[in-house]
């Protein structure tokens, strides 16, 4: 390690020091003790006689002296210079002058995160605070937190660890993601009894996620210890909370506005005037377009704006990223997926996104439009006309052209603001960079060469790691950029010619991996681009590779538990014009779509299983990925890769992000070979997406091309053609049938072993009992389905068997109901599988409806119609209306249940007040829409306890 210019030494664990290829070698117990005495004294002089007793204890051998100098001398050899060991009498002092320790590193993030939590900005907060508690591989100074001279620091560590994991409880509360906080606060109060803070936090989060009593039990159980230990009542703060709950008060449980804006990464430098103009233009008109070539800062600047004018909009700020589509395609998938919305029966994607819309407060952030510029152009136009309360905010290479479009070309960054960002990124790529007059003066030769085109200074400002401003200002000399100004075609060229400079920098191996990582629309973790664009290398050649370009800026690393790596649209656009080029591009895409599809069935297996949360994440990372895949393989005539996509995503794809995949198989229904093996599955899938989308008739006729075939065993859960026929069966009221086929398809997955189909079909038998009116009955398939489910460990299934007994309990045992209920809606919501979590979350909601608190029924049947709303279920909103009509009938709501009830009778639904007289239907769409705005109303005055009773 010696003459190393950087070091990294850890001590939240066990001591270890890394270099810049791994842990290094420090020594036995005897060098391990004298490094941390150092390390904790951080940078005073710890005298020799301190260092000697910390070694030897109170008997140290004559030569105790001379052996710490050689114990000194030899850790002098293993740190370098960039943790040098200072003779400083009466003893020694360790200075961390290129080195970084993972404790001030973690105390660093602590403080940011504290400091972004004040100002509002929870998100950055958890971002921060993830990251610092990551650092963390055990306990602090583990091995030496029993000697004298560490006890005292490994304790400080201790607690400030405990502080920042109830800080993070705190942020994820304020980010209405209360569910998740709920089980790290019960283990901090578990293993702190008498700490008040966590307990406060632990009553927040259980009444906001529903759970009234819980909450007041957590305070009750607060006060019994306090009392107990201590004989002191709970703090002002925790009695004050207890008196809200009581109160239900109803900020408790507000949530911020939703949204989906990024993390910024870096600080925003500089168009402070840019800001402010397209703020004002915003406000001005319902549609602004950023203009400008790539590289210019379009979306940088649009994510800005978006972000401090956030607090305008009801509902929130919404990106939808298009640069991953296929060119020239619709964007309607994408747009709802941004939005986190599924089509409903009855529209198309694009009608549903207008519909859900329609009545919304929101900004809608469309970002690189060009390519589909056709499509977007359309949608946006139509979001301007119908949407009097959606703000759009575009970004593209040409203007849409949609009437009352603002057109605003973003401007190069002046001279001041892109030294600044060269700056800002230098020191990025090394600490120590400094901008001295020389420096100041090539930067500027370097920032005018560029044109102020914010992408090309981040890659000149990226080599500073090895050039210094005046060799990079040479060298631009020595291109022929345009430069200039002269317009935007000039300002283009001298991107390209930026990018070509920095490209043809890289040795070949690191040109080759660009080029390959250009296939890549969403990005890709190391296993994917090392298979996909560069697999003649090693996996940690091509590591090295990427470390490489990210330090150059020629790729962006997303970190996570999988570091992702893409590169940014202007980049990916040059690196396709050089596989092209080279005549690379048709063995890259092939080996995309192979590597994709391969995945595509490790992750539809995965899903299954007990690693279902990690699966999910996983792939609907990869779904841009599996999207252009698809696209590859079904226009390169690649059935067998095609259905073989189209069988395996259906678990991610319907259960988490919509109906877009279904599509994909109704399109290769007519080209595949109908005696494929996986035929019957791509059956399956068309027909559910028949079956959502409420048509029935094209659902029972696509499940029956599978000529009553079954997919192979491991198909996903939705994606079984009988599956199908069975459930329209049981919309239309023929149970029996519905019955017959589950309890047989239940006793077959019984004897052929598969568990996660039994799970499915016991709990369908549970269900046709409960809609037989004999829940009793189902109680035996029920309790199977849990002990079967359990087995498995995968969330899902417990889910739905949790649900499954829930179903046929509420009658009879409704707390036991409504505990499985609840169970039920966190485990499908940790693996985001929406489905059963609305499910779960609605019947747990009509459970407190007949039975709980109004007022909390009230907000849990709220939260229910939002739900729906965005899944687009149009069939389980009108299961939903019906209970809130029982509600308000509970609390004598007549006249706002006498409305409700005319809606249902309206759109041909039953309705649990009494039978529908003889009157003229109207479109359930408007039928609906309109039952969902008044039951939104009437319990919004439960809540708020403004109710208004008496007869119609």
């Amino acid at each position: 390690m010696t003459g190393a210019p950087h070091a990294r030494v850890r001590v939240l664990g066990p001591l270890q020091v890394d270099d810049g290829d791994g842990p290094v070698p420090v020594g036995g117990h005897k060098p391990r003790t004298l490094l941390t005495a150092l390390l904790v004294a951080r940078g005073e002089v710890v005298s020799a006689d301190r260092l000697v007793a910390a070694l030897w204890g109170d008997a140290p051998p004559a030569g105790a002296l001379a052996a710490l100098r050689a114990y000194v001398s030899r850790l002098r050899g293993v740190l370098g210079p960039a943790a040098p060991i200072h003779h400083r009498p009466p003893g020694y002092c360790l200075s961390l002058d290129a080195a970084t320790l993972d404790a001030a590193e973690f105390e660093q993030r602590v403080r940011t995160a504290r400091a972004a939590a004040t100002a509002g900005d929870h998100a950055r907060a958890l971002a921060d605070l993830d990251a610092a508690l990551g650092l963390w591989r055990g306990d602090a100074l583990a091995e030496f937190a029993d000697e004298d001279f560490a006890a005292a620091e490994a304790a400080r560590l201790t607690e400030l660890r405990m502080s920042a994991t109830a800080d993070r409880a705190d942020v994820l509360v304020e980010l209405g993601r209360a569910a998740e906080a709920v089980p790290e606060l019960e283990a901090l109060v578990r293993r702190h009894p008498s700490w008040e803070r966590p307990a406060v936090t632990l009553m927040r989060a259980r009444y906001a996620t529903g759970h009234q009593a819980e909450a007041l039990a957590a305070f009750h159980e607060l006060r019994a210890r306090l009392g107990e230990e201590l004989g002191v009542e709970p703090a002002a703060p925790a009695q004050a909370l207890y008196r809200r709950i009581l109160a239900h008060d109803p900020a408790l449980a507000a949530t911020p506005p939703p949204g989906n804006l990024p993390r910024r990464a870096s600080r925003f430098v500089g168009r402070d005037r840019e800001v402010e103009r397209v703020t004002a233009a915003l406000r001005a008109g319902p549609l602004v377009t950023l203009t400008g070539v790539g590289g210019t800062g379009k979306s940088r600047l649009a994510v800005e704006v978006a972000a401090r004018d956030r607090g305008r909009f009801d509902d929130g700020v919404w990106l939808c990223e298009l640069a991953a589509l296929p060119d020239g395609t619709p964007v309607g998938d994408a747009v709802s997926a941004a939005l986190g919305i599924r089509q409903r029966s009855g529209l198309s994607i694009e009608q549903t996104v207008l519909d859900y819309l329609r009545d919304r407060s929101l900004l809608l952030l469309v970002d690189n439009c060009e390519h589909v510029l056709e499509h977007a152009a359309r949608l946006v136009g139509e979001v301007v006309q119908r949407c009097p309360r959606v703000v759009v905010l575009a970004t593209s290479r040409e203007p849409l052209g949609v009437e009352g479009e603002q057109v605003w070309p973003v401007p190069p960054l002046p001279l001041e603001d892109a030294t600044a960002l060269f700056v800002q990124r230098a020191r990025a790529a090394t600490a120590d960079f400094r901008l001295d007059p020389a420096a100041a003066d090539a930067v500027a030769t370097i920032c005018g060469r560029l044109d102020g085109l914010p992408l090309g200074i981040e890659l000149a400002a990226a080599r500073m790691r090895v050039m210094s401003p005046v060799e990079v200002a040479r060298r631009l000399e020595d291109t022929p950029l345009l430069g200039g100004g002269r317009g935007p075609v000039a300002r283009h060229q001298s991107l390209v010619a930026a990018i070509e400079w920095s490209y043809r920098l890289l040795p070949e191996p690191e040109q080759r991996l660009f080029r390959g990582m250009s296939v890549f629309a969403g990005g890709a973790d190391l296993r994917a681009v090392h298979r996909v664009a560069d697999p003649q290398a090693t996996e940690d050649d091509v590591l090295d590779r990427l470390t490489r370009l990210v330090d150059r800026s020629m790729v962006v690393a997303a970190s996570g538990v999988h570091s992702r790596y893409r590169l940014l649209e202007t980049l990916r656009a040059y690196g396709r014009s050089r596989t092209e080029a080279a005549g690379e591009d048709t063995a890259l895409a092939r080996r995309h779509v192979g590597y994709h599809v391969e995945f595509a069935e490790r992750a539809g297996r995965g899903l299954q299983g007990p690693d279902e949360r990690a699966w999910a994440a996983e792939a609907l990372g990869v779904y841009d990925d599996l999207r252009a895949a698809f696209t590859r393989a079904a226009a390169d005539r690649g059935r067998d890769l095609a259905v073989r996509l189209v069988a395996a995503v259906p678990e991610l794809v319907h259960l988490r992000v919509g109906y877009e995949a279904h599509a994909w198989a109704e399109q290769l229904l007519h080209v595949v070979d109908p005696d494929h093996p996986l035929y019957p599955a791509a059956v399956g899938a068309a027909a559910r997406g028949a079956w959502n989308r409420g048509d029935f008739t094209q659902a029972t006729a696509t499940a029956r091309l599978a000529g009553g075939r079954r997919p192979l065993p491991g198909t996903a859960r939705i994606a079984y053609p009988g599956d199908v026929l069975a459930d329209v069966a049981l919309y239309d009221g023929d149970v029996d049938t519905a019955l017959g086929h589950y309890t047989a398809e239940a006793a077959r997955a019984r004897a052929d072993g598969d568990r996660i189909r039994l799970v499915w079909t016991l709990y369908y038998v549970a269900v046709c009992q409960a809609v037989r009116r004999r829940p009793e009955r189902g109680l035996p398939a029920a309790r199977e389905s849990l002990d079967v489910a359990e087995a498995t460990a995968n969330p899902t299934a417990q889910s739905m068997a949790r649900y499954a007994l829930g179903l046929v309990l509420k009658k009879s045992d409704p707390d036991r109901a409504l505990a499985l209920f609840d169970e039920a809606e966190e485990l499908a919501a940790a693996v985001r599988n929406f489905w059963w979590q609305g499910i779960a979350m609605m019947e747990a909601a009509a459970t407190r409806a007949v039975h709980g608190d109004p007022v909390v029924a009230a907000r849990a049947l709220v939260a229910v119609l939002a739900h729906w709303d965005r899944v687009g279920d149009a069939t389980q909103q009108w299961l939903n209306l019906r209970y809130v009509a029982r509600l308000l009938q509970r609390v004598a709501a007549t006249a706002d249940a006498a409305v409700l009830h005319g809606h249902l009778v309206a759109a041909g639904k039953p309705s649990p007040l009494g039978p529908a007289p003889d009157a003229p239907r109207g479109d359930p769409r408007a039928a609906e829409a309109a039952a969902v705005a008044h039951a939104r109303a009437a319990l919004g005055r439960i809540v708020s306890g403004h109710l208004v009773t008496g007869t119609a």
